[in-house]
């Protein structure tokens, strides 16, 4: 697009249309750029990349068909207005599809949120919805931000306690496009303190790779423990300094460049492991 012009924005989110953060988010870039929303109608949280795709059909009959017809490969995504956009029965995935192909013109920039609660860490990427939708706008080759905040310890949060991550969201939309950002990297995660905190600059980082989530059984009953936000909650965590959640930790503004995972390893010795293993077998 031209550097001059203004984006045309894609904004979506996991907490739903009527979230207090994907409103945030609508006013604060809607000073830099045209902003289409769709999101999903309800609360879609931790969703991770799931698709609606498959589970609704276009046609009454839900028997299986063995018809290849183009409508046995399509399904209806419901949506309903909204004074936002478009409110979408299904997930952000569905969202960030539906926003990149069927939106008119096509937005230059998706961004995602913003999340209620932080997404920090290379475990949450395929777990999170919101930064989902960010890397499925990747895999479509559109640029995307995926933009939360830490909100351990609030309640009934407002728009305004979103302030922060709405200015971190429209100066990379405002300043971004034309830099030559997005040839290198697919999408940014980008994760501000809690909203009465004044945060102490931007960290470049990178998704920490601790994952402590615990399980256990107790009483004859299973039990999952999530260690990670328990040392967050305790504010004592093993992760490096160059890490998204020490930044966070340490008030900074967390923005991790981030490529979307389609490389794969080296074949040759997997392919002679695997010739060896079925050397006979078939």
């Amino acid at each position: 697009m031209d550097a001059d012009a203004e984006p045309h924005v894609l904004l979506t989110n996991d907490d739903g249309i009527d979230a207090p953060g994907i409103r945030a988010l609508a006013d604060a870039l809607a000073a830099v750029a045209r902003v289409t929303v769709v999101a999903p109608d309800r609360n879609r949280s931790a969703v991770g990349r799931s698709l609606s795709y498959g589970r609704t059909s276009s046609s009454d009959d839900e028997s299986l068909s063995l018809d290849l017809a183009d409508s046995a490969f399509t399904s209806r995504v419901p949506h309903s207005d909204h004074e936002l956009g478009y409110a979408i029965d299904g997930t952000p995935c569905d969202c960030a599809i539906v926003g990149v192909n069927a939106i008119e013109p096509e937005p230059d920039l998706v961004v995602s949120g913003c999340n209620s609660g932080a997404n920090l860490g290379a475990y949450v990427f395929s777990r999170s919805g919101t930064v989902s939708a960010a890397m499925e706008a990747a895999f479509l080759e559109t640029p995307a931000i995926a933009v939360s905040m830490d909100t351990l310890g609030y309640d009934d949060l407002e728009p305004s306690d979103f302030s922060l991550a709405g200015d971190v969201a429209a100066t990379l939309v405002e300043n971004v496009p034309g830099t030559g950002l997005f040839d290198r990297v697919d999408y940014l995660n980008v994760n501000v303190p809690g909203p009465d905190t004044d945060p102490d600059g931007i960290a470049l980082t990178r998704p920490t790779e601790v994952y402590e989530m615990d399980a256990a059984r107790v009483d004859g009953q299973f039990q999952l423990t999530n260690r990670l936000w328990q040392q967050m909650a305790n504010r004592d965590i093993p992760d490096p300094d160059d890490t998204d959640r020490h930044a966070l930790l340490e008030d900074e503004i967390s923005i991790s460049p981030v490529t979307v995972p389609y490389d794969v390893v080296d074949t040759e010795p997997v392919r002679s492991l695997l010739e060896r293993f079925f050397a006979d077998a078939f």
